[in-house]
């Protein structure tokens, strides 16, 4: 994962509400949002999810997960309004949202974007918040199991960049934040070049690793090693 320097000092700051804003390229984007917030922001989080989904694993609750159902006005609003509340409530609160609204290949352009953020974003007492682009994307490489790679850009500040800005302003200069992130990711990944990316959660490791390993404990050196 790679975060933005001005990001990393926002954090450290913890006075300014974040809405973190991902693409959505898996259905593992939540549980990845979660890994983040907890292990390198530590905020107090919560995360909006398609009312749908949620319905259907309500597991997520548990940890901060609540709905929205875009196809409904009301509801959509009630989500809105209660995002609002939650980080204008208390500082250093942050709601993760996947702004696309459905799982898209992260490859995809142009990102479209529903305005959610924008309008959560003007309903927080005294405007004070950040608009942060995250990019999400898993990657198989030459192991068995895939990598999670997460590019954090740098935020947007609606009191100092955005103040007077319509909904829909903001939500361009969001996209455009949101797609220089992604692209930068991609362009990262396929030249092999993640040095300035660090591991914030590693797995079980892949089949072909512990094979590897097991060979080299016999003396057997393998092919193309």
């Amino acid at each position: 994962m790679y975060v933005d320097p001005d990001m990393s000092r926002l954090s450290r700051n913890g006075e300014t509400p974040a809405i973190f804003c991902a693409t959505h390229s898996g259905w593992w984007d939540g549980y990845v949002a979660g890994i983040i917030n907890r292990n390198v922001f530590k905020h107090d989080g919560y995360l909006m999810m398609e009312e749908t989904s949620l319905k259907r694993y309500p597991f997520f609750t548990w940890t901060g997960v609540f709905g929205v159902d875009r196809y409904d006005a009301r509801s959509a609003l009630a989500s809105v309004d209660y995002s609002a509340r939650l980080l204008s409530e208390r500082p250093g609160r942050a709601v993760w949202i996947f702004p696309q609204g459905t799982i898209t290949h992260p490859d995809a352009r142009p990102l479209r974007l529903y305005g959610g953020a924008a309008a959560i974003a003007r309903r927080v007492k005294g405007g004070r918040v950040a608009l942060v682009p995250v990019a999400m994307r898993y990657e198989f490489g030459l192991e068995q199991a895939p990598d999670a790679f997460a590019r954090i850009g740098p935020p947007l500040r609606i009191d100092a960049e955005a103040g007077g800005l319509s909904s829909k302003e903001i939500t361009s200069r969001l996209e455009e934040a949101m797609l220089q992130c992604a692209d930068r990711l991609r362009e990262d990944v396929v030249a092999g070049d993640v040095r300035a990316y660090r591991r914030i959660l590693s797995g079980r490791g892949s089949a072909n690793r512990a094979w590897d390993r097991l060979l080299r404990i016999l003396g057997v050196v393998p092919s193309g090693n």
